[in-house]
């Protein structure tokens, strides 16, 4: 069963999507979606990958942060503490919709959020699908887009990412796939390195990391976040799978296929217990 809601957070609503399994047993999967656009590059595969889960036996909740699907604020009013409180209200409803065990999934950016907040939510475990390490570098990659979408308008580029930047300081916006991002924002994910201020989690973590071709080692964002973050546990694994892209610009839409749902169900249907995967 599937119900849709909303939760009161902070005097605002964020939407929240409960998966209920025909018998539950008393485990729930938080999942934290990925950062703006490629939120919605990811939305189908989500849900389904939602729904394999509850299949599987667990409950499991989604929810759109502020500023992001149908929850309150826009864009430009999104913080770090927004996102942080966000996902602790969604736990919180999650263990009262009877998930006495809380694990935690995130893709890209909500998986690294959710590996930051993972240890103080008493998560049990993680799976995270290519999580960037350091919130700079992420941000760097997405001013691609911009960058790409003045070529095609322009035939080059009239504002390089030094100008963006500059614009950025000036107006305390910077457009990111056609999010305003706060300049506060920006300043705060570009301060997160997993590498350099390891977090506290110190359970077993899933990285899958979805590479373009059989055979592809894993790429090295997901590489750097099992090494810093969760190697130390005998239960984690870095597992590496071929599978269309999710994010980014894509030929066909991608819905997400068996190399990305199945690690992931079998992880948090007992995998994370140290089981054979």
């Amino acid at each position: 069963m599937e119900t849709f809601d909303f939760l009161p957070v902070a005097g605002e609503r964020i939407l929240t999507i409960l998966h209920q399994p025909a018998v539950a047993r008393g485990e729930g999967v938080l999942m934290v979606h990925a950062f703006a656009e490629e939120k919605l590059w990811t939305g189908r595969a989500t849900t389904r990958l939602a729904r394999a889960l509850a299949g599987a036996g667990l409950t499991v909740l989604r929810f759109d942060h502020r500023g992001h699907g149908d929850s309150d604020r826009d864009h430009h009013e999104m913080r770090l503490a927004t996102l942080v409180e966000d996902l602790d209200a969604a736990a919180a409803r999650l263990r009262e919709a009877g998930a006495e065990t809380l694990h935690l999934f995130g893709f890209r950016l909500g998986g690294t959020l959710a590996l930051l907040r993972a240890a103080d939510l008493g998560a049990a475990s993680v799976a995270l699908v290519n999580p960037p390490p350091a919130g700079r570098d992420y941000l760097m990659k997405a001013l691609r887009s911009n960058l790409t979408t003045q070529l095609s308008l322009y035939a080059g580029v009239r504002r390089d990412r030094e100008a963006l930047l500059a614009d950025m300081r000036d107006t305390g916006l910077l457009n990111i796939d056609g999010y305003h991002v706060h300049a506060e924002l920006f300043d705060e994910l570009a301060a997160l390195d997993l590498a350099a201020s390891p977090p506290a989690f110190a359970g077993p973590g899933l990285v899958l990391s979805l590479v373009r071709g059989e055979g592809a080692p894993a790429d090295a964002g997901s590489r750097r976040v099992f090494e810093s973050a969760l190697a130390g546990h005998p239960a984690s694994r870095l597992t590496v799978r071929a599978h269309a892209a999710l994010w980014g610009e894509q030929k066909s839409f991608q819905i997400g296929e068996a190399a990305l749902l199945e690690p992931i169900v079998d992880w948090f249907a007992g995998g994370w217990r140290g089981g054979a995967p």
